[in-house]
């Protein structure tokens, strides 16, 4: 059962003449059932829930993925702030009329807004697929790995089905702590750590150190 990865945290904004910097940053999670897993042979199956996104951004892994995220979402907002900021600045002065400023340069100043304008709405473009792209590359293999250490825990321990407290189609109104089995995966993921990606093909290994010398 495969799940979508998508953008990771909450919507955030900054708004100037219907222009907003808006960064999608919610998991896509699924809705419902989360993991299906056989019972064990002579058992019934057992039912348990858990919080997929805490599991996925609460581990080591997810903490320093998101470490990294908010570092790049942070220095995009900046240079948006700053850009609309100087935007504003220049209606202000074309707005009050300033005495100082001739026709030319009130053309001139609007043509300006003009650029920043569009500037500004590029930002807003670029960010949310540079960020959304970045979110899936940082996530997907956690999200993967979180997927895969709630089939096995599920499998060993009998669970059925897992149902997804995070899902904002989660129905669920009562369940038992003992059936909540976030921490477990956690736990598990932190004991295994991803191993380091294997060098590109083609990358030359360093050379021996001569024994000679």
């Amino acid at each position: 059962m495969a799940w979508p990865v998508g953008p990771m945290l909450k919507k955030n904004e900054g708004e100037m003449r219907k222009l907003s910097m808006v960064v999608l940053i919610a998991l896509l999670l699924p809705a419902g059932m989360l993991a299906q897993a056989p019972a064990a042979s002579g058992q019934g199956g057992r039912v348990a829930v858990m919080d997929f996104q805490k599991a996925v951004t609460e581990n080591t892994e997810g903490k320093k993925a998101q470490e990294k995220f908010r570092a790049e979402l942070e220095k995009r907002q900046g240079d948006f702030e700053a850009k609309q900021k100087a935007m504003t600045e220049m209606q202000t002065k074309l707005q009050n009329g300033d005495k100082a400023l001739n026709d030319a340069a009130k053309a001139d100043l609007a043509k300006q807004i003009d650029r920043l304008n569009t500037d500004l709405q590029r930002m807003n473009d670029d960010a949310q697929k540079e960020l959304g792209d970045m979110q899936q590359v940082l996530f997907r293999p956690i999200v993967e790995k979180t997927q895969e250490a709630v089939k096995s825990y599920s499998t060993e321990n009998s669970f059925a089905v897992v149902f997804d407290l995070s899902s904002q189609a989660n129905s669920i109104v009562y369940w038992q702590d003992v059936a909540d089995i976030t921490t477990e995966i956690i736990r598990r993921m932190d004991a295994n750590p991803s191993k380091a990606p294997a060098a590109p093909a083609g990358t030359a290994k360093p050379p021996a150190a001569d024994p000679k010398k």
